[in-house]
């Protein structure tokens, strides 16, 4: 989503202590396998957002459904999470922004990641996509992990979060087109919603996915091949999509807001689509 205007600097609070859900799913077991297991988590809804906001030539009444998750990567030893989403679309948030996107429901990024029953000193490595604040304001959470991001798109993130860490030591701006991550995972410029905006591959058992991020706000970007809204060049968004599109097929390109995650990609846990394998 398009960035209006910094918020001020988060503080982290130490030692959270989360408990896990009662209907959690339990990712942890997946960590030592040597092929990645692929995660959405949903930390808000929302209902009746005009559709012209999300989709290049939307009918001007048109409504939809949008959905906010960050995905969660889990295996080769790693726990790595592609965008880290927000806490302030979450109940008793920021209310102005709620009200913004109709927003019907949320929750903060640390007790929806413990839906897979994950704490934030469990996560090793963060990509960022791109620098919009609902992909990256939840970086104040995970101290820790490793920051993947490209140099272009981090110059803005500080806009945004100062995450308590020693640059030097976590962050790894890169200016490069494409970033190995790890094992079976590249980041890789492509999709310009935003100017050095990245999609991710991941290798699941059999198949790859490509994260679209906001490259798609919805499935319907992916399959129609219509441009976002918010775009540095609609062409290339076009052709950034439909390049993922021919090399993994449609059903594996996963966009970035869109509720249908949830129900093509079903799991136990509810606000979890097990994407992959």
């Amino acid at each position: 989503m398009a960035a209006t205007r910094p918020i001020a600097p988060f503080v982290l609070v130490a030692a959270l202590s989360i408990a896990p859900c009662a209907r959690a799913h339990d990712a942890r077991p997946l960590v030592s396998d040597d092929a990645w297991h692929l995660f959405a988590v949903e930390v808000a809804r929302s209902e009746g957002v005009l559709a012209s906001r999300l989709v290049s030539g939307a009918a001007e009444d048109e409504r939809v459904d949008m959905s906010w998750y960050f995905f969660v990567a889990v295996g080769h030893d790693r726990v790595v999470l592609v965008d880290c989403a927000a806490d302030a679309l979450a109940d008793g948030g920021d209310e102005a922004r709620r009200a913004a996107w109709s927003v019907t429901r949320g929750t903060r990024v640390v007790p929806a990641l413990a839906r897979l029953r994950l704490r934030p000193r469990d996560v090793t490595d963060v990509v960022l996509t791109h620098h919009h604040w609902d992909h990256v304001e939840g970086l104040v959470h995970f101290p820790r992990a490793r920051v993947h991001v490209h140099e272009r798109e981090w110059a803005r993130v500080v806009e945004w979060v100062r995450a308590p860490f020693d640059e030097r030591e976590r962050v790894r701006p890169f200016t490069t087109r494409r970033r190995r991550v790890h094992d079976g995972m590249i980041a890789t410029v492509a999709g310009r919603h935003t100017s050095h905006q990245l999609m991710v591959d991941v290798e699941c058992a059999g198949h790859t996915v490509v994260i679209a991020s906001d490259a798609a706000y919805l499935y319907r970007n992916v399959e129609r091949g219509v441009a976002v809204t918010e775009t540095a060049s609609e062409a290339l968004n076009v052709r950034d999509v439909a390049r993922a599109v021919e090399r993994v097929g449609r059903a594996n390109v996963i966009p970035g807001h869109d509720p249908l995650v949830f129900e093509r990609h079903p799991s136990p846990t509810e606000g979890v689509a097990a994407i992959c394998p």
